[in-house]
């Protein structure tokens, strides 16, 4: 019988904490997302409507890693300005109802998005009518949007920022930029 060697462990350091989530693990598929934040119509009907609050709920569906498919609805309320007018201070809501395809590029825990939407925005009154602003209460709308979102450590959650801009027909020719924070879960 030989000398006894002394033993030694093979671990030398604990492991190091996972400081960014993998990729890998993030759930894919469907989603939703709510979202606030602020419309802001530009444009012939635009200096005649304040900035409105906006509330907003999507839901969607990854398509693939990098394409996803979007119905999106955004409801925003908005004062008009009309000086010396009967429509002075009323207030006014639009409603846009969307479909978006969305493209995403992953870096790490940071989702970059754009998309693509066409829809319809409704207005809850006629008080742009009466002013010639607005040929009908429901028009067709179409634009695109850019977006960021980080992925939190739980695979199913994700924050972001969002900015799109839509050309709404039958509103003057005018556009509406929607700006809007939000938080995604994916199932």
């Amino acid at each position: 019988m030989g000398a006894a060697r002394a033993a030694r462990a093979q671990v030398t350091a604990p492991p190091k904490a996972e400081l960014f989530p993998d990729p890998s693990k993030f759930a894919y598929g469907l989603y939703t997302e709510g979202a606030l934040g602020a419309v802001t119509v530009l444009g012939a009907a635009g200096s005649h409507l304040t900035p409105g609050w906006a509330l907003g709920l999507t839901a969607g569906y990854d398509l693939t890693h990098w394409l996803a498919l979007e119905a999106r609805g955004v409801g925003s309320t908005h004062t008009t300005s009309f000086s010396d007018a009967p429509q002075d201070g009323e207030l006014l809501q639009l409603y846009h109802l969307m479909g978006a395809l969305r493209f995403n590029v992953r870096y790490r825990f940071l989702i970059l998005s754009g998309d693509g939407t066409a829809g319809v925005v409704h207005t809850s009154t006629n008080v742009l009518a009466s002013v010639g602003l607005n040929t009908r209460r429901t028009s067709v709308a179409y634009g695109g949007g850019l977006g960021v979102d980080y992925h939190t450590l739980s695979r199913h959650f994700a924050f972001g920022v969002h900015a799109g801009l839509q050309h709404i027909v039958g509103l003057a020719q005018s556009n509406a930029l929607t700006t809007t924070a939000g938080v995604r879960y994916t199932f």
